[in-house]
């Protein structure tokens, strides 16, 4: 956890808000968190920097200077001995925050998320809060897209793109070398990327921990796990993906980020006998098998911004984790497949997945969201899961 969000799982969010803000009675808690964010946070631009030389995305001059001179001038106002230069400082960190947010490279959004979160973070302690609800919109944007372009890469990818960059020079001897150096750099990326999902993470944690201070109507809080491939702690060769999983803690949408998945009531549906279409102009004649008699679920999934780029989304009875096999699972496939599937486009903000059981009555049901986003509509947890099969 980040010090904003143990401060206030510690304190609770609105004593959290009431103390950034300025509340004289809570002066001293006020001193706390902004000693806890420059005690934890001094190296946050070399962790950066590190993350971005592994993944190939190197740190603008100008976001490392503005991000470390914002830093300062925090920690100066977390030290400040009177509240109009504690003001002052925090005024300058922010317009350097600001200035930061702008310089982040397009191709790193976890560098938007970082400088966005402390735009939000100074603009409450400088007495704004109206400046805030925007910052964390845009921190919530690229804290998700960070998670979501790194997970994939948390598992089998990483050695395949190990392998991609790795030359093929005879310096390498045998064919065993090869396979020893693409483990460890393949290791090395998993490493890097564990570290962007932890932050991003994170930062999303401390995204909703500020809002919900503030008052806004987040729903229920949804409670999220990251599943770590097995052989990760022991430092092997990743054969499967991570995943994050997503459960509710009480009745009502669930909420993640920027997106909320609403699951919608369970409704009986008539079977509906086979029958010969006639032809038409544009048709020829072809036979609609029917179905039988079952029940059917509508999802809705809604991202606060348009999305980019698209999100394969499905759908599926029982609460299942990551299968590769949804891979390979095309947008629009009969939902009797076994998956109803859909894409939430690029530059669109919602979609609508039905399913249709045969049969038997389900009341469990699982969203995949391009294979390592999975919100789940009961709150079982994974052991319970292992000694029993999926619907």
């Amino acid at each position: 956890m980040t010090a904003i969000a143990t401060i206030a799982a510690k304190y609770g969010a609105s004593q959290l808000i009431r103390a950034l803000t300025g509340n004289d009675e809570l002066s001293g808690l006020a001193s706390e968190l902004l000693g806890e964010l420059v005690a934890s946070e001094d190296r946050l631009s070399e962790q950066l920097a590190g993350l971005g030389r592994q993944l190939d995305e190197l740190l603008d001059q100008r976001y490392t200077i503005a991000l470390g001179a914002g830093q300062r001038a925090l920690r100066d106002a977390s030290t400040a001995p009177e509240p109009n230069s504690r003001a002052a400082e925090l005024a300058r960190a922010r317009d350097l925050f600001r200035e930061a947010a702008a310089a982040a490279s397009a191709k790193s959004p976890l560098q938007i998320a970082v400088a966005e979160r402390y735009v939000a973070l100074c603009s409450l302690s400088a007495g704004r809060p109206d400046a805030v609800p925007a910052a964390l919109s845009t921190l919530n944007e690229a804290a998700f897209r960070a998670l979501t372009e790194a997970l994939p890469l948390f598992g089998p990818k990483a050695y395949e793109k190990a392998r991609n960059q790795l030359p093929r020079s005879s310096r390498l001897g045998l064919r065993g070398r090869r396979e020893e150096r693409i483990d460890e750099l393949g290791s090395d990326l998993v490493d890097a990327v564990d570290g962007v999902v932890g932050l991003a993470l994170n930062l999303l944690d401390e995204s909703e921990a500020l809002a919900r201070g503030l008052g806004q109507d987040l729903g229920p809080e949804a409670d999220v796990d990251l599943i770590l491939p097995p052989g990760y702690d022991e430092d092997e060769r990743l054969a499967t993906t991570a995943q994050v999983v997503v459960r509710p803690t009480a009745p009502g949408p669930l909420r993640f980020g920027p997106l909320t998945v609403a699951f919608g009531e369970i409704k009986p549906a008539p079977g509906r006998p086979s029958q010969l279409v006639q032809a038409t102009a544009w048709v020829p004649e072809y036979s609609d098998p029917g179905r039988p008699p079952g029940f059917e679920v509508e999802v809705l999934v809604r991202s606060d911004f348009p999305v980019s780029p698209a999100l394969v989304v499905s759908l599926r009875p029982g609460l299942v984790l990551a299968d590769e096999i949804l891979l390979e699972v095309m947008p629009g496939q009969p939902a009797f497949t076994g998956v109803a599937s859909d894409m939430l486009a690029a530059r669109m903000q919602e979609t609508r997945l039905s399913y249709f059981h045969p049969g038997r009555f389900v009341n469990e049901w699982t969203v995949n969201i391009n294979n390592v986003l999975i919100f789940q509509s009961s709150d079982r947890q994974l052991l319970e899961l292992e000694g029993n099969d999926a619907p």
